[in-house]
């Protein structure tokens, strides 16, 4: 395992939206943190949490008339919502307007209700037109784990995606029918797109992690950039597969 930032490599001006489950919150802030030597904006187009504890420099939830114009730094921006616990999207025309000011734009794009793994309605994840990577996340520790309501946010439709029987045990084969489902976790993906198999904290579970890779079709591999093994808190990575 190296570095995870030296995984990404991210050059020049990108607009990066992570969606799946499984750590989208930890690897968002890991990455700006990475980059904050440049002009950063971390923001949702779903909703987040309101990060109390989190590193940025300037925060912008009412009057969004200088964002982008403070210089370098993690800039936070969306609107206050949920009786000011949580933040939203930010308005389309201020996003659009601003998106020139920053260097990298991290979205968390996507939610699953802190369960380790989803199924997606027709209007998830919310990735905008102007995304230049996607990252999809899933983690290998919800392997032997029993497939069931505390484990999958939107049970049926993970059901329905996978063909998996719900009080069944979540096998790495299970993993690839997700990642791979046309209604899974690239249904709605832009730009490049980086899948990173999370929670990676053992050999063992290095294996499989590959052999998740092993499984997933041809097909969607050619839509694929590169596959991650990572570790986001120990901020530990190792690239698998690249084109």
């Amino acid at each position: 395992m190296e570095a995870l930032i030296d995984c990404f490599n991210l050059q020049g001006h990108q607009v990066v939206s992570l969606i799946g489950s499984g750590g989208k919150t930890s690897l968002m802030w890991y990455l700006a943190n990475h980059y904050r030597k440049q002009n950063v904006l971390v923001s949702t187009t779903t909703k987040i949490g309101y990060p109390v504890n989190r590193p940025y420099d300037f925060f912008y939830s009412e009057n969004f008339s200088k964002l982008g114009k403070d210089g370098k730094g993690i800039t936070l921006a969306g609107n206050h919502t949920s009786g000011g616990y949580k933040l939203s999207a930010l308005p389309a025309t201020v996003f659009q307007e601003s998106l020139h000011y920053f260097d990298k734009v991290f979205l968390e794009a996507d939610g699953s209700k802190q369960l380790p793994l989803k199924g997606w309605e027709t209007f998830e994840p919310v990735i905008l037109a102007e995304t230049t990577i996607t990252i999809g996340l899933i983690p290998i520790s919800v392997l032997g784990k029993c497939i069931n309501q505390k484990t999958v946010h939107r049970l049926p439709l993970f059901l329905r995606a996978t063909g998996a029987i719900q009080g069944a045990q979540i096998k790495e084969e299970t993993l690839a029918e997700i990642i791979a489902s046309p209604t899974g976790l690239w249904s709605k993906s832009q730009g490049q797109r980086i899948l990173c198999i999370n929670q990676v904290e053992t050999e063992e579970q290095l294996i499989q992690a590959k052999k998740v890779l092993s499984l997933l079709p041809h097909m969607l591999l050619k839509r694929l950039s590169k596959v991650i093994a990572c570790n986001i808190q120990s901020g530990e990575g190792s690239v698998l597969w690249e084109k």
